[in-house]
């Protein structure tokens, strides 16, 4: 039986580049990383779409070539994935007669959004006070990355450097669907994250639970961003989502 395809979304502000310590360690598999309009063109993206539209390209790519796809969303990249899958996955492509298709959804400490809900809507209407708005170029960037996201890297200042301003609109796009409720997923929980605290990851994923969305859980004790603090163990947890006895 042929491995399945990782196809890995940064969160906001993160380049592709990010996850290239967690594909060194899964050099047995074939993986694609998302390169988001709205993080790599910031100032031009005006809505969710070209975000949308970049994870269906590679998925599409993968699935009409009779791949499984397992997607792993980081953070925002929760909002574009969950609107870009209508019709991709494993099962609603079997029902189609086709082979491959998205078979798991990873959340490593991502946002899980109900259909109409943006970023911003779904914690208050309020932006966090970490938030820094360019209007004038339309774009938002963090305060102080390196304590958000990467305070237990160990060089996590130098990934924080890598970080890009990123378009402002996709935080107050809403999603247009929820493919959770159709592909069975798992949910990495960061236990010592400062951007997107545990108690909310939990929330989110209790209510789409609540809701009917099949989602497993099992917890890390790292920051925002795990594979660069463990990267061995994240591997490990994504061999064994792929079917693996790790």
């Amino acid at each position: 039986m042929s491995k399945p395809t990782f196809i890995l979304a940064p969160g906001a502000w993160y380049p592709p580049t990010a996850f290239h310590p967690l594909i060194e360690k899964l050099d047995d598999y074939t993986c694609h990383t998302v390169a988001f309009p709205s993080i790599q063109q910031s100032s031009t993206v005006q809505d969710l779409q070209p975000d949308i539209d970049s994870v269906r390209t590679l998925v599409e790519s993968e699935a009409d070539a009779g791949n499984d796809v397992i997607l792993v969303l980081h953070s925002w990249a929760g909002l574009p994935v969950c609107s870009a899958l209508d019709g991709l996955s494993k099962t609603e492509r079997q029902k189609e007669g086709k082979k491959g298709g998205v078979a798991k959804l990873v959340f490593i400490a991502a946002f899980i959004p109900q259909i109409g809900e943006s970023l911003i809507s779904a914690f208050g209407g309020t932006p966090p006070p970490w938030y820094i708005r360019d209007i004038e170029n339309g774009t938002v960037t963090a305060s102080d990355p390196f304590w958000l996201f990467f305070h237990d890297v160990p060089d996590g200042q130098e990934w924080a450097a890598t970080l890009r301003p990123h378009a402002w609109a996709t935080k107050n796009t809403p999603a247009t669907s929820a493919a959770y409720y159709q592909i069975p997923s798992a949910y990495l929980l960061c236990e010592e994250d400062r951007a997107i605290p545990m108690a909310v990851q939990q929330l989110m994923v209790d209510r789409a639970q609540t809701r009917g969305a099949t989602i497993e859980t099992e917890k890390i004790a790292t920051s925002h961003t795990p594979w660069l603090v463990y990267p061995e163990k994240v591997a490990e947890y994504l061999r064994r989502q792929a079917g693996e006895s790790v």
